[in-house]
């Protein structure tokens, strides 16, 4: 049996989530959500570490700190995340990496020898924007540590992947990768095979990077099965027997495709329904697949058979505009 946290919205970003819920594996592996453990407003993305959980506060620009005790949170921390609408959390070093989506920099939030979030450290402006109505200026969304010294940022509005030196709790930006205009860059996951795949909101497509000395070359993309004009694309994830999920906001489903063993092709499998609306997170455990339905308030739990395609195990789960699960 495993337990999950669950973040979600609150009444700030228009959802009903009141903070951090507790959700469980029932025994055909769909989730049953549990007690709220911590009071918050929108914590729409978590992380964990060792006796910590991390949560944004998205509508008030504050990154929360939450000691862990068993089953129990209890918050030890509260800080300005350097930005507006704060929507993704990594871990360096001692610090966390903060994506605010609104102004489009990052901000650097130190962690104290406790694990409490201390003070705001630093903050790398974003600049650019891109023809889409929603590219009007710089959007972070989502960063990734791929080794010691590096950490890369997508920006969805500026169409750019920003790569960035690591040293101890201090990022330099060093380098960028343009796509296309209008892409959307919103999502960003390291392959098995140590390839970078990159998800484009607006264009509905997946990239696939690779390091080309200090910089990042561009290998292939691909459009998402099941596209519908004015899907927004959502997140990444990747399943047993090489296959990659990716959600569809907007036509409500979920798009499979499959890589090849070093992870440098990508083949189109097909796209089946979220079992809801807008679908914002999902994630893989073992052979089964977790969506979190945000407008339609449910978690629906899909069954992934030898041909990656995703089968609904039981009706969807109740649950207040959930936009984050973590196994805890």
């Amino acid at each position: 049996m495993t337990d999950w946290w669950l973040g979600g919205f609150g009444p700030d970003q228009d959802g009903t989530a009141r903070g951090i819920s507790r959700m469980t594996s029932r025994a055909d592996g769909s989730l049953e959500l549990g007690p709220l453990v911590a009071g918050a407003p929108s914590p729409a993305y978590l992380v964990s570490a060792p006796g910590h959980l991390y949560a944004v506060a998205e509508g008030s620009g504050r990154v929360r700190s939450f000691r862990r005790d068993e089953d129990a949170l209890a918050e030890d921390g509260l800080v300005e995340s350097g930005g507006e609408s704060p929507c993704h959390l990594t871990l360096i070093d001692g610090a966390l990496v903060v994506a605010n989506y609104m102004t489009g920099g990052l901000g650097v939030v130190l962690l104290d020898d406790a694990g409490t979030v201390g003070s705001l450290a630093q903050v790398i402006p974003g600049a650019g924007s891109g023809p889409h109505r929603a590219q009007d200026g710089p959007h972070a969304h989502a960063s990734l540590r791929v080794d010691a010294a590096t950490v890369l940022s997508v920006d969805l509005g500026a169409d750019r992947v920003f790569i960035h030196s690591v040293s101890g709790a201090v990022l330099t930006r060093t380098g960028e990768l343009a796509f296309p205009p209008g892409t959307g860059p919103r999502d960003i996951a390291l392959h098995p095979s140590g390839l970078i795949y990159v998800l484009g909101e607006h264009a509905q497509d997946l990239h696939v990077l690779e390091r080309d000395g200090l910089g990042l070359r561009l290998v292939t993309s691909v459009a998402l099965p099941g596209r519908a004009s004015g899907d927004q694309a959502a997140a990444i994830c990747f399943g047993p027997g090489g296959f990659v999920y990716a959600a569809l906001r907007g036509s409500s489903q979920i798009s499979v495709l499959r890589a090849s063993v070093d992870g440098r092709e990508l083949e189109p499998v097909g796209a089946v329904s979220c079992e809801g609306d807008w679908p914002r997170h999902s994630v893989v455990h073992g052979d089964l697949l977790h969506v979190c339905n945000q407008l339609s308030n449910s978690v629906a739990t899909f069954r992934l058979g030898a041909d990656g395609m995703p089968v609904l195990v039981a009706d969807p789960t109740p649950a207040p505009s959930p936009s984050f699960l973590l196994p805890a």
